[in-house]
């Protein structure tokens, strides 16, 4: 009767060191670190004000309002929020993506990564797997300015494909081919078929480009 009292009682415990780790787990585990801020400027990362130093996660909103910035490294990338700015972002095969919901992003990756940019349902993202940068700007639900500053951007929605040479700059216009004329644009059908209406801007616009992409890889910049 002791033997099998014993073995009954060992049995018990066992079965309790397994189950243990699985019972203390959290329902959810919190979202993987994605990146770092390296300068903040009165930002806002998730829902704590932005400091230096500080992690970023997957999903955190990042958030800068006016006369601010917030620089961040998410992986070998780095993305420059500039002042008016919201953008959601995650992690990304070999890279990082970002949705922009208002303002102007600068984003760059190293050769050998990439990021994806999404922002009035164009997918804005490397053309190749070379070093490249640019500045996204939504202007509206419908209108975007683009700027290559290095490498070739690819710019997507549904089947077609355009693409950005470096030093060039495109104001993007995002209409839908069922839309007719009205008094003020609205954001493209989610099942209409959209287009692009792309529109050459000056080459000043693409020199201010280089002279932020420089800022941004700058040795003396702030958090290198």
């Amino acid at each position: 009767m002791r033997t099998f009292f014993t073995a009954v009682l060992v049995a018990t415990l066992s079965l309790m060191l397994i189950e243990s780790p699985v019972m203390a787990a959290p329902a959810s585990s919190p979202s993987a670190p994605l990146g770092v801020v390296l300068a903040a400027d009165n930002s806002n990362v998730g829902a704590g004000v932005a400091t230096s130093g500080a992690t970023i996660y997957d999903g955190d909103r990042l958030q800068t309002p006016a006369n601010s910035t917030l620089r961040v490294r998410l992986g070998s990338g780095q993305m420059v929020l500039r002042q008016n700015t919201i953008a959601d972002v995650h992690a990304f095969p070999n890279g990082f993506s970002a949705n922009l919901n208002n303002g102007s992003v600068v984003v760059a990756s190293p050769a050998g990564q990439t990021f994806q940019l999404i922002a009035d349902g164009a997918t804005v993202r490397p053309a190749n797997a070379q070093a490249t940068s640019g500045q996204i700007s939504m202007i509206s639900a419908t209108e975007l300015i683009l700027t290559s500053t290095r490498g070739t951007l690819e710019v997507s929605m549904g089947d077609e494909v355009k693409t950005v040479e470096a030093g060039s700059s495109y104001r993007l216009e995002v209409e839908s081919e069922d839309s007719g004329p009205g008094p003020t644009p609205q954001a493209p059908h989610p099942t209409a078929r959209n287009r692009f209406l792309w529109i050459a801007i000056p080459a000043i616009a693409a020199a201010t480009g280089i002279v932020i992409w420089r800022a941004l890889v700058s040795p003396t910049a702030p958090g290198n």
